[in-house]
């Protein structure tokens, strides 16, 4: 299964995925999650959680959309929640860049 997490989801802060198989989940592009950021600037960040709610032992993992750039672990395990910290690293109209910086794991 493949999913595509929109700009708006991810700047919404938390997505809680309840897969029923492996899944890979494709950020949204760079350019439109620095459009999506009010007044954004090569710097701005916010913290992104992916929680994965899945019933069985199901995997999901982040992948990168256009222009993104995912650094560390991007798997989220069952009963897992992975915090990200995503930062603007170019806002450059046709060259934007976004990183995913994997920052900690929750179980529950």
């Amino acid at each position: 299964a493949t999913v595509t997490y929109t700009a708006a989801q991810i700047i919404g802060g938390m997505i809680s995925d309840a897969v029923s198989a492996a899944c890979a989940a494709t950020t949204d592009t760079a350019a439109n999650i620095v459009a999506a950021i009010k007044n954004c600037k090569v710097g701005s960040s916010f913290f992104f959680i992916l929680k994965n709610a899945a019933a069985g032992a199901s995997t999901i993992t982040l992948t990168a959309g256009n222009s993104i750039t995912i650094t560390g672990t991007a798997t989220v395990a069952q009963n897992n929640t992975k915090i990200f910290l995503v930062q603007a690293t170019n806002v450059t109209g046709a060259s934007e860049a976004v990183t995913f910086y994997s920052v900690g794991t929750v179980v529950h």
